[in-house]
């Protein structure tokens, strides 16, 4: 692995039992005992990432389970220096489990780790469950992208078909990107996000949702369906579709697969024939149509995302809102 590449990821676990047993669900995991409390995730007979108990310092900080990005570099206290240099925040530098590390913030706030030696993801063709790449999501690029340049000698470059996506290139190799997108849909968190690899993403939707999870935005990229989604204890990450596209470069976005939105043509038209015709019980199917995916998705809209992992108690006041609507709606007429 060359400096600037990336090298692993690992996940800080509130509950590492929990932990293990929901990706071994959905992501079809061995999960293998180390020294000093550091698991490994297996398939394919390859390890895939870690996992641990989160330390005291995040608990006391009520930080939910989070996925961290390892960089493979040269010099971690070299990379230390320059990172302060540049406006970033080193959090921490010591030697882990794995190897040296020095654990960094860039001026936006994200958070990332620096490696020396340690270990190194599977090569070849991805499968189910593997780690596939690591990309940065942020409100604005300007505000980085100097600092990455200066650390890594990451060249960024804009992708053609799409404005708000950049490709990151480290010496001649495509090792990641980053997607410039509105708080609405990543919340108010600068952060690297981690991909998995799956082969049918919608029934490894559903098992994330079965295990206590959340699906929280879909999108595509090169033709191949993404999704971020939440572990069963708020962790944060991303499966990909595996398939053209899919494998360790950072693909380019495609155009929706669906671009004709049947469903909220026929919503627009019940709205209007619930106004014409003044037929309120129409309002009350609309509702029900709202509540059933977000009960379903573990997500709901209302002026912003409301996640029933991170904000439940205004999640089930807004649910039990549309569907106490939805009842007073369609009973009213047989009542009276």
């Amino acid at each position: 692995m060359k400096h600037g590449h990336f090298a692993w990821v690992d996940l800080s676990a509130l509950d590492l039992g929990k932990a293990e047993s929901f990706y071994s669900k959905v992501l079809g995991w061995q999960v293998n005992a180390g020294a000093d409390g550091y698991h490994t995730g297996i398939t394919g007979g390859n390890p895939v990432a870690g996992l641990f108990d989160m330390p005291e310092f995040f608990r006391k900080i009520n930080m939910p389970s989070f996925w961290m990005s390892y960089i493979r570099v040269e010099s971690v206290d070299q990379v230390v220096a320059i990172a302060k240099e540049k406006g970033g925040k080193v959090e921490l530098v010591d030697e882990h489990a794995i190897g040296r590390i020095a654990l960094i913030r860039d001026p936006a706030g994200a958070g990332f780790t620096c490696i020396e030696g340690g270990p190194t993801r599977p090569s070849g063709t991805p499968s189910q469950g593997q780690y596939i790449r690591s990309e940065l999501f942020v409100s604005d690029l300007g505000v980085v992208q100097g600092f990455y340049e200066a650390l890594f000698g990451w060249v960024f470059k804009a992708d053609a078909t799409n404005a708000d996506r950049y490709l990151i290139n480290s010496q001649g190799e495509t090792v990641s990107a980053v997607q410039v997108v509105s708080n609405e849909i990543k919340g108010n968190k600068e952060y690297w996000g981690v991909l998995f690899g799956v082969n049918h993403i919608e029934n490894v939707k559903k098992q994330v949702v079965s295990s206590g999870g959340s699906v929280v935005y879909d999108y595509q990229i090169s033709g191949n369906a993404v999704s971020q989604v939440t572990d069963s204890q708020g962790g944060n990450f991303y499966l990909i579709e595996l398939g053209k596209g899919s494998g360790r470069e950072a693909a380019s976005p495609a155009k929706h697969a669906n671009p004709f939105k049947w469903r909220s043509f026929l919503g627009l038209i019940a709205v209007y024939c619930a106004v014409l015709l003044e037929a309120d019980w129409v309002w009350g199917v609309l509702f029900l149509f709202w509540v059933i995916p977000d009960l379903k998705s573990g997500v709901t809209y209302f002026i912003e995302p409301v996640n029933r992992r991170n904000e439940p108690i205004l999640y089930w006041l807004i649910m039990g809102t549309w569907l106490v609507l939805s009842a007073f709606l369609l009973l009213g007429p047989l009542l009276n």
